[in-house]
């Protein structure tokens, strides 16, 4: 059997960003200069482009030519709600930007300024070390910078960042933003103490940011990791249709696809219909809250492989989700004041050991007492998932879910748990191509690589296989040994090609 879960596209409001011929538009070139003029012929440097001195107005869009961009950037580009600016790779080009620092140092790409967006390049570090011995966050021999942003009501649109120090750095400087349909691979470094680096590094005070239908895996620390100190803020995160996966295999120890929480409260947390999977069913997946009582969180139609650990929120809404792993599935720590009444938690599917293997699947911490407990006891502890049901083992069949990409239209995520390993499967792509029109599909994990299928469109299904692809290997680390996430688990890449 074999269950397909099509997401509905939404597209984009027409006044959410510049369509290209309707405002000014200007080119950027790794050899282009201060004084051209921002044509094609006299392109910018990038540095020029990103200055924001008045060179580019609310509206306008800055075109990155192909070639490699080196050195540390800063964009002071300011748009507005109705006329952001629009920074994007050139059509049919590769645009690469160069976190390594040509004489030591830090490159990051940093972003200022306020709404403004980026779209489809890649940002990536060719400075090969990626291993220290010194302890911490922040060693003098590992410069790889990574996207820095500070701005407010940011977009990172179908971006490739991967092997930085740190993905996104998108802080509570900034007001909201967001970052859509970006992949994001092998950030991070290997300390003696453990490995270092995430996906997205994130913190919010005002607005809400938006975390939508990226492809994470492969950092060398945590995926998402929403965090900081008593003096930082959590308040306002939309975490939607990501698939992160295998996070922590750089230094052989898995790590949490997403943790939000900290020293300080989390609060207005929204974590909607994502994929987490690890080759190790035993590790945690998902960590929401760390320390304080946290305010409220809503967990809906999530599909999360390995144990989820929830702490200290006020208020819960737990629904529709699908757990799987072969330990531990759940652990819940109950706020000291807040009665587990106040959690609404049912209709979800569990997909764990059987009845007699140890330890009990589920973790209780509440006034009143708890423990380990099964899932029949979980239900009478708790009040919870009276529309839940429980089977041991994993699930029948494959089931696939394909998101289509708000912004490309052609583009989509589609996103494979393959159960009973089979070799393929085949799906329907006329909502997403027409009759005519060529594609391919390409493995996440080796996006730069050969595609797995590919060809001119006909009308009918398209074959897909669903054999382990090699990732990746990290830039100064080729021989690491990282796990193929197939057969069990494939994420790909549908695109339209010219």
């Amino acid at each position: 059997m074999r269950r397909c879960r099509l997401v509905a596209a939404v597209l984009l409001a027409a006044q959410a960003l510049p369509a290209a011929g309707e405002a000014k538009e200007y080119f950027v070139s790794p050899g282009g200069r201060a004084d051209g003029d921002g044509t094609r012929a006299r392109p910018w440097d990038l540095a020029t482009a990103l200055a924001g001195t008045g060179r580019i107005r609310p509206g306008e869009t800055v075109w990155l030519l192909g070639g490699t961009y080196r050195g540390r950037f800063t964009s002071r580009l300011k748009g507005t709600r109705r006329q952001p600016v629009l920074v994007r790779q050139a059509p049919h080009a590769r645009a690469v930007i160069d976190c390594r620092a040509a004489a030591g140092g830090d490159a990051p790409f940093s972003v200022e300024g306020e709404w403004t967006t980026f779209w489809g390049f890649e940002v990536t570090c060719s400075d090969r070390r990626r291993v220290t011995t010194i302890a911490g966050s922040h060693p003098d021999d590992i410069r790889r910078g990574g996207i820095n942003c500070r701005g407010s009501n940011i977009r990172f649109i179908n971006l490739v960042v991967h092997d930085c120090g740190c993905g996104f750095g998108f802080w509570s400087g900034g007001q909201g933003g967001e970052i859509y349909g970006c992949l994001i691979y092998n950030n991070g470094w290997r300390g003696p103490d453990r490995g270092h680096g995430h996906g997205i590094y994130a913190q919010n005070k005002t607005g809400t940011k938006r975390l939508v239908d990226n492809i994470i895996f492969n950092q060398f620390s945590y995926g998402i990791h929403a965090y900081g100190s008593a003096r930082a803020f959590l308040k306002g995160f939309h975490v939607e249709g990501n698939a992160c996966f295998n996070n922590g295999s750089p230094c052989r120890t898995p790590t949490p696809d997403l943790l939000i929480g900290g020293g300080c409260p989390a609060e207005r947390v929204r974590v909607i219909d994502n994929f987490t999977y690890h080759a190790d069913r035993r590790a945690r997946s998902v960590q929401l809250g760390y320390g304080p009582a946290n305010a409220d969180a809503v967990v809906e139609g999530n599909f999360f492989v390995g144990e989820v650990s929830l702490r200290k929120w006020a208020r819960l809404r737990l629904t529709g989700n699908t757990f799987l792993g072969l330990g531990r599935l759940v652990t819940l720590e109950a706020a000291k004041d807040a009665p587990l009444a106040g959690c609404q938690w049912d209709e979800n599917t569990y997909y764990g050991p059987p009845a007699k293997a140890a330890p009990k699947p589920f973790a209780l911490s509440a006034p009143g007492g708890g423990g380990q407990l099964d899932f029949a006891a979980w239900r009478a502890r708790t009040g919870f998932d009276k529309s839940g049901t429980y089977r041991a083992g994993t699930p029948e069949g494959v089931e696939v879910f394909i998101r289509p990409n708000r912004h490309e239209l052609g583009r989509a995520h589609i996103i494979v748990y393959n159960w009973p390993r089979q070799d393929a499967v085949e799906l329907d792509l006329k909502p997403f191509l027409k009759v005519g029109g060529r594609y391919d599909v390409v493995s996440a994990e080796a996006y730069f690589g050969r595609p797995v299928a590919a060809g001119t469109f006909d009308g009918k299904p398209v074959r897909i296989p669903l054999w382990a692809v090699p990732p990746a290997a990290p830039v100064g680390l080729p021989e690491a040994e990282l796990p193929p996430a197939g057969p069990e688990f494939s994420a790909f890449v549908l695109r339209p090609r010219p």
